[in-house]
């Protein structure tokens, strides 16, 4: 609700900066999106890490059964804190890719505002300019 809210509120204050001209608008369907080539392989990849990473803190965490309450629950944080940060860079990783790949086609087809229009959240139900196939093939 917050998201919709704050989407409808970006909205308005573009149409306002624009002088209420014409605003292009283009959406795309971010889950459809995450089946793209480019970004399911960072996907399996990160997964496979975490994976690896998961392994590695459960053998750490077994290793230290005779340690104090204190040294556990600090090597329990120090593992969250690893698997937070492999996931935040894998996370990057395709956020990057999907900046980079929208950006070329936001230029090229001279949209103002683009906003995600997922089947799971509808937002925009009529009008704007459809740019999701576009990414994927970007994302080849």
């Amino acid at each position: 609700m917050k998201k919709k809210f704050l989407l409808i509120a970006t909205l308005a204050a573009t149409m306002f900066m624009t002088g209420c001209g014409e605003v292009n608008m283009g959406y795309l369907d971010g889950e459809k999106l995450m089946d793209a080539p480019q970004i399911k392989a960072i996907r399996e990849e990160g997964e496979t890490k975490l994976q690896e990473a998961e392994a590695q803190v459960t053998a750490d965490l077994t290793a230290k059964q005779n340690a104090s309450d204190e040294e556990k629950q600090q090597a329990q944080m120090e593992a969250q804190r690893k698997l937070m940060g492999i996931q935040q860079a894998y996370s990057s990783q395709i956020k990057q890719k999907l900046d980079s790949a929208l950006a070329d086609i936001v230029k090229s087809k001279n949209v103002d505002v683009v906003i995600d229009n997922s089947a799971s959240q509808k937002v925009l139900f009529k009008g704007g300019i459809d740019l999701t196939e576009d990414v994927l093939n970007k994302l080849q």
